[in-house]
C-alpha cells in the first residue's frame, strides 16, 4: 500500500469513529438541565462541561453518559474570541430511576 493509500484509510476510520461516538438526537433531547441541587442529591457526578450554547451543553452532557446536568451559574466562565463569550457551566450526572 501506498503512503497515500494508508493516509485515506486512517482518516476514514477517525470519521467513522467520531460519527460513531457522537450523542444522537434523542440523547441529546433527554438530557434534563436544572438549576435546583436537591434534585441531584442521590445521583453520581459524572463530570464538567462548559459551553455557550445550551444544545452543546446538553451533547457534552450526553457524551459523559448524565442525564442531568446542574447548571452552575455562580461559576461563570469566559471564553471565546479575546474571552468575550458567557459559558454556562454545569455538573453532570447520572441518577437512576425517577427524578423527582
Amino acid at each position: 500500500m501506498s503512503v497515500k493509500q494508508v493516509a485515506a484509510a486512517g482518516l476514514m476510520s477517525l470519521i467513522v469513529t467520531g460519527c460513531a461516538s457522537a450523542p444522537k438526537e434523542k440523547e441529546v433531547a433527554s438530557i434534563r438541565v436544572v438549576t435546583d441541587a436537591s434534585l441531584v442529591r442521590d445521583c453520581r457526578v459524572l463530570g464538567t462541561v462548559a459551553d455557550n450554547d445550551f444544545e452543546d451543553l446538553q451533547k457534552k452532557a450526553a457524551r459523559l453518559g448524565g442525564n442531568i446536568a446542574l447548571l452552575t451559574p455562580e461559576r461563570p466562565a469566559k471564553g471565546g474570541y479575546f474571552g468575550l463569550q458567557d459559558y454556562a457551566t454545569a455538573d453532570v450526572y447520572r441518577c437512576e430511576g425517577a427524578v423527582r
